[in-house]
């Protein structure tokens, strides 16, 4: 039992994922855990504990199951044996092999047939978990050998740095290497930072992966620290880029402030990995949907005040009393320029948000006609109607 309880404390310390033992009647012999899983994710896993032990009872203990429930929380199971018997088993989980995006949670909410309330707590849990994305095999091998094999106590020495005894020359074809790699990271950088500039979410994300690396040694035992330095310079960079796209500063600013909190408050390196790619997101879909480069600077603070304030009950009037333009003149200079009247283009605004939300899947056509900005679902669906040839729920439909 004592060695169970310290490979199962350096499975927890080294993976940080609970651990779980129960023999074989399900009955806990230990658990090590932070306890904050939502009682409803207990519960789920109840009939998890039958399945596990048919797959490993007839298995011999070179064996392990890994197990993803309903809601996308994956387990990882290894049996325990004496004298050849089982006798119970280790379970470590629950982690992630899917990054946690909003898409992710409102389909484990839409497939348990949860309320909506449970989104807040929900991924606030999930981003507490560790990311093993595609090595789950590798570290079910790991806890194969941890448990069956026995532990052995470690010796901990240290050496002193003997650099300034015995210095090392720097040979000319290492510098040469590191000069080419600095190159090759600012090139990646540069075509990062040009698709983010014309909006280009695609190739982004591509050159994102080459633009990223490994900056861990600038806060020497602190990765995590490392990674939120680096994120909050990536915030930064696409905050500029996109400015050179053309977003109006009220707009990036409200995206860099939010993405600056989320990034302070991350927990795991798997959280800051999702933060970095739906930066990028959010920062090519303001140049593509915001930009408002080449207008006037009249007819850039009418746009922009739309873009901020579409969703709302507003009108030309309250558009050209807040921002201290008479009506006429603003509805006349907003046609020339942008080729259409205002009302159209907040109408167009609304339903292609309306048509965003019909591809999630989530809301009713109801809801989405409402949260978009329409007072009624008849005038929602009349004015989806004339903007896209098709009613919403032939949209839907076709989805």
């Amino acid at each position: 039992m004592d060695e169970l309880l310290s490979k199962c404390w350096l499975i927890k310390n080294a993976f940080h994922i609970d651990v779980h033992a129960v023999d074989e009647q399900f009955q806990t012999i230990l658990h090590i855990s932070d306890d904050s899983e939502p009682l409803i994710l207990v519960e789920a896993r109840k009939q998890m504990y039958v399945d596990l032990q048919k797959a490993l009872e007839q298995a011999d203990n070179r064996s392990f199951c890994l197990y993803t429930d309903s809601f996308q929380l994956s387990y990882m199971a290894v049996p325990v044996h004496k004298n050849e018997q089982f006798q119970g088993m280790v379970l470590v989980g629950p982690f992630l092999n899917e990054r946690v995006t909003d898409q992710f949670i409102w389909k484990v909410i839409k497939d348990n047939q949860l309320e909506s309330t449970w989104l807040k707590p929900l991924d606030k849990f999930y981003k507490s978990l560790a990311y093993l994305g595609q090595t789950p095999l590798a570290t079910g091998e790991v806890l194969v050998n941890l448990l069956v094999n026995p532990r052995l106590e470690t010796q901990f020495i240290t050496t002193k740095n003997r650099r300034n005894d015995y210095p090392v020359e720097l040979q000319p074809q290492d510098y040469d290497q590191n000069g080419l790699e600095v190159k090759l990271r600012y090139e990646a950088e540069k075509k990062f930072l040009h698709f983010i500039e014309a909006g280009d979410k695609e190739n982004a994300m591509k050159a994102l992966i080459d633009f990223t690396g490994d900056f861990s040694y600038r806060v020497p035992g602190n990765p995590l620290r490392a990674k939120k330095n680096l994120s909050f310079s990536s915030n930064t960079m696409n905050r500029l880029a996109a400015a050179r796209g053309g977003v109006e500063p009220q707009y990036l600013h409200m995206i860099s402030e939010k993405f600056a909190l989320k990034i302070e408050s991350a927990v795991t390196m798997a959280e800051l990995d999702t933060l970095n790619f739906n930066m990028v997101e959010e920062y090519c879909d303001a140049v593509k949907d915001f930009s408002v480069k080449g207008y006037s600077s009249v007819i850039k603070k009418a746009l922009m005040y739309i873009n901020l304030h579409f969703q709302e009950p507003i009108n030309v009037q309250m558009i050209a009393t807040d921002l201290g333009f008479n009506r006429i003149y603003l509805a006349k200079k907003f046609k020339k320029e942008v080729q259409m009247s205002m009302i159209d283009y907040i109408q167009k605004k609304r339903i292609k948000e309306a048509m965003f939300l019909l591809d999630q899947g989530l809301l009713s056509i109801t809801d989405i006609g409402i949260q978009v900005g329409f007072s009624g679902y008849n005038y929602f669906c009349k004015i989806f109607k004339e903007v896209t040839g098709m009613t919403a729920t032939e949209y839907k439909g076709s989805r």
